[in-house]
């Protein structure tokens, strides 16, 4: 296989990847009539449960104060 088909069949992959991302996202739209203030509402909500699972970590944004998570080890509060 030439370099030149890789290309392509990696640029055709990267279209039909972001076709499907967008019909995802259209149809969570959907689901709130595309509005975007429940759209939005919607994601902050799934945002701060994501945050409360403790499963993932987030970066905190340059106006936010850094959140401190208390150690559990009390050698490390001196």
């Amino acid at each position: 296989m030439e370099d030149r088909e890789i290309i392509e069949n990696e640029k055709h992959a990267e279209c039909e990847i972001v076709k499907e991302v967008r019909e995802i996202r259209h149809k969570i739209s959907a689901q709130f009539d595309h509005d975007i203030g429940r759209l939005v509402a919607h994601y902050q909500e799934l945002q701060e449960q994501m945050r409360q699972s403790g499963k993932y970590r987030f970066a905190d944004l340059p106006n936010e104060v850094p959140k401190i998570s208390k150690s559990t080890n009390p050698e490390a509060s001196d």
